[in-house]
């Protein structure tokens, strides 16, 4: 069953993305207590070493390239922004709704989610740019 479901690659998606958050939120926070630096720049770190770390699982697990790609790895930042652009949108928008502040914020990144999965499967990751 575990073998079944790690076969997709929604599920190693979803997988390294957790990953990938505990290293953002866990150089974040280390940045902050062990180093003051300040949180802004604590967080935006996190965030690199994070993306950085699903960008490179995502090579080799989710998607089972040989190698890492410069080709790949620019795409990958386009979709970031994309994702990111799409959570502070849906923020926004479900904001204006009577729900509570951290059910937009897990609704938004649910959404998010779905959007950098279908990039990154579909324009990032997507045969054409994987190497034969």
């Amino acid at each position: 069953m575990i073998r079944h479901l790690l076969g997709s690659s929604l599920v190693r998606f979803g997988l390294v993305a957790v990953a990938g958050l505990c290293v953002d939120l866990g150089t974040a926070w280390t940045l902050r207590t062990a180093f003051g630096l300040n949180l802004p720049l604590a967080a935006f770190l996190g965030f690199c070493a994070g993306a950085a770390f699903n960008y490179l699982l995502h090579e080799r697990w989710t998607f089972g390239t040989r190698a890492a790609s410069a080709r790949r790895g620019s795409l990958y930042l386009l979709a970031l922004l994309a994702t990111v652009a799409t959570r502070v949108g849906a923020v926004a928008l479900l904001e204006r709704s009577a729900l509570p502040d951290i059910a937009v914020l897990i609704l938004a990144t649910g959404v998010s989610f779905v959007v950098n999965y279908l990039l990154s499967r579909h324009l990032v990751f997507r045969p054409e740019t994987l190497p034969q």
